[in-house]
């Protein structure tokens, strides 16, 4: 079925924006949602970055949009040099929310914690540009907005508010105004925990196949040959 809005050129703002999907009626499908609060109130947008020309001899860990899926940051990657970071990233802290703005129907939404596989005192967290990075502004946990983010509602207005052909994203100012439910706020701490817990028990499955590779690794070697890592 076809989608139809009228505009006028006092609706195209003083930018005068022609594109079609600017205007899709289905990225205002919970607007004026009631019993919610907006994500901004919630939440802020940081912009730390790092880069490599500033950051040599420190070390980071750097990760793509591709490390990032279904709540949960990929942790088995190595430390490069700050210097060899190749462009410049987002700087994240755990206890943050990261979301991707590029194709959003991907699912490229994360909780950073301090688990992460080889973070540590004085290692960044390098994450692509392409993420939005939230941080909690009363200092309560919000990995509850993990499942919020993921949830089939939002999702369907993420997927409508994306512009851009070869590599559609949606603005700060969508993810901001997204709506919370009160009757999700009132279950916060607990959700947060659920959320939390979950990613621990990730955490400790990386662990498990990390120590299974080491095994296999040491499998082709004459001088320690093959045994189990417990």
């Amino acid at each position: 079925m076809a989608l139809l809005a009228v505009k006028t050129q006092g609706d195209l703002g003083t930018d005068l924006v022609l594109a079609p999907e600017r205007y899709d009626p289905r990225r205002e499908s919970l607007n004026g949602a009631r019993d919610a609060v907006l994500l901004g109130e919630i939440a802020t947008v940081v912009r730390r970055t790092v880069s490599p020309s500033k950051n040599g001899g420190s070390r980071c860990l750097v990760l793509d949009t591709s490390d990032v899926r279904e709540g949960l940051v990929v942790g088995q990657k190595g430390l490069v040099d700050g210097s060899e970071i190749g462009s410049a990233k987002k700087v994240a802290e755990p206890g943050e929310v990261i979301v991707s703005r590029l194709r959003p129907y991907l699912r490229q939404v994360g909780f950073v914690d301090a688990g992460i596989l080889n973070y540590g005192a004085g290692v960044q967290l390098a994450f692509s540009t392409e993420f939005y990075v939230l941080r909690s502004m009363s200092g309560a946990s919000i990995a509850f907005l993990v499942p919020l983010l993921l949830s089939e509602p939002v999702q369907q207005v993420l997927a409508a508010s994306q512009e851009g052909g070869h590599h559609p994203r949606f603005n700060e100012s969508v993810l901001l105004d997204l709506p919370v439910p009160r009757r999700l706020l009132e279950q916060r701490a607990e959700v947060s925990r659920q959320v939390e817990r979950a990613v621990e028990e990730y955490r400790r499955s990386e662990e498990g196949i990390g120590k299974a590779i080491k095994t296999a690794n040491e499998c082709f070697s004459k001088k320690r040959g093959c045994r189990s890592v417990e």
